[in-house]
C-alpha cells in the first residue's frame, strides 16, 4: 500500500458556510446539456456520461498492493464525470467570486519541490495554488493546467460552491467511480490507455534528462515531452473520453481511506469507509513512477495535505427522473 504521507497542522477548519451565502445562492443553470455531455456554465467545465455498470474492482492483474485485495464485484450508477482535471483558471474563477483562501494560503507554506529536482521536496514559504511547484514558480502562463496545492477542504468547498451557484449537484468522485471510469467501465485494463505505451504525462523519459531527476525511476522509452505538469487534453483520451485520468496530477475521492475496506466486499455505489483519519487519492501524478499509475493503485493522504502533485476533478449527478 503506498501511503504519501506529510503532516501539516492547519489552521482552524473553515465552515462551509464560509462561502457568503448571496455570492453563491443558486442560479439558472444555462448550461449546455445533453444526454451524453455537459458543460458548466459557471466555470466552463466539460463532462462526460459515464454510463453505469458492473467490474471487478481492485487488483486484477497481481501486480497490486494489498489494500487493492480482494478484488471484489462492484457496480455504480451512470454519473457524469470531469472530462479533465480543474484547471487553474476555473479555479481563479471560483477564488475571484468568493474570495476563499486555499488552505496553503491560510498556513503560509506548501509541500513542493525547488527548481532542480525531487531531492528538494519540503514545506517551502509562499507555496500555494498560484505558486505551485516553488516559490517563484507562476501559473500566470499555465492557467490551461491542472491546479495544484489543493486540500481535500478546498475541493469539497469548490464543489459545494458550484453547487450551490448552478442547482446542480456536483461532488468529488468515488473511490469505486473513479476506479470504474479509469479501466474504461467494464474493461479490466491494469492502466486507463490499455497494455500498451503510456498516453499521459507521467514520469518519463524527459524527466530523466532534467537535472537531479536523473535517477528517478521513469517509464523507459516513452517521452511525453513535459518535466512537470502540462495543459489538461494534450495526450489521448481514454475510450470513455476522459484526459489525463493517469497522469499530470493525482486526484482526490470522497471516500475515507480504509486499507481494509475491500474486505466489507460491498457491491452497489461503495461510499468507503464511514470514518477515517486520512482521505484516498487516485491517479498518478507528473512525477510518478510505473506501478503507482495502475487504474486499481490507492492512496491514503491526510485531509488537510497539498502538495505539487495533488488537483481534483469532479463529478455531477444526473437530473433524477
Amino acid at each position: 500500500m503506498l501511503q504519501l504521507r506529510f503532516i501539516f497542522w492547519s489552521f482552524a477548519v473553515f465552515s462551509l458556510f464560509y462561502i457568503n451565502a448571496g455570492i453563491v445562492s443558486a442560479e439558472a443553470e444555462k448550461s449546455k446539456h445533453t444526454e451524453s455531455e455537459h458543460i458548466d456554465s459557471v466555470t466552463e467545465m466539460e463532462f462526460v456520461l459515464i454510463k453505469g455498470g458492473c467490474f471487478m474492482m481492485g487488483d486484477t492483474t497481481g501486480h497490486g498492493e494489498i489494500d487493492e485485495m480482494p478484488v471484489h464485484d462492484v457496480c455504480v450508477n451512470d454519473f457524469f464525470m470531469g472530462k479533465y482535471e480543474v484547471t487553474n483558471e476555473q479555479f481563479r474563477r471560483f477564488i475571484l467570486q468568493t474570495g476563499y483562501k486555499t488552505s496553503a494560503e491560510r498556513f503560509g507554506k506548501g509541500y513542493g519541490i525547488s527548481n532542480e529536482g525531487m531531492e528538494d521536496r519540503g514545506l517551502k514559504d509562499g507555496i500555494n495554488w498560484k505558486h505551485p511547484l516553488w516559490p517563484s514558480d507562476s501559473i500566470t502562463n499555465k492557467m490551461d493546467h491542472p491546479v495544484l496545492q489543493i486540500s481535500h477542504e478546498d475541493a469539497t468547498i469548490f464543489a459545494r460552491w458550484l453547487s450551490m451557484k448552478t442547482g446542480l449537484k456536483y461532488r468529488l468522485p468515488t473511490e469505486a467511480e473513479w476506479e470504474y471510469a479509469a479501466r474504461n467501465s467494464t474493461k479490466e485494463y491494469e492502466y486507463s490507455w490499455g497494455s500498451n505505451k503510456p498516453a499521459d504525462n507521467i514520469a518519463d523519459e524527459s524527466m530523466r534528462k532534467y537535472r537531479k531527476y536523473k535517477y528517478w525511476k521513469v517509464w523507459d522509452g516513452y517521452n511525453d515531452g513535459y518535466v512537470y505538469t502540462s495543459p489538461v487534453g494534450k495526450f489521448k483520451p481514454t475510450k470513455l473520453g476522459l484526459f489525463d485520468i493517469s497522469g499530470n496530477v493525482s486526484e482526490w475521492c470522497s471516500d475515507w481511506y480504509d486499507s481494509y475496506f475491500y474486505e466489507s466486499k460491498i457491491k452497489d455505489n461503495p461510499q468507503g469507509a464511514p470514518d477515517g483519519v486520512e482521505r484516498s487519492l487516485r491517479g498518478g501524478s507528473w512525477n510518478f513512477k510505473p506501478p503507482y499509475l495502475r487504474c486499481a493503485n490507492r492512496m491514503a493522504i491526510f485531509p488537510n495535505n497539498w502538495s505539487y502533485y495533488i488537483g481534483f476533478r469532479l463529478v455531477m449527478e444526473p437530473d433524477e427522473k
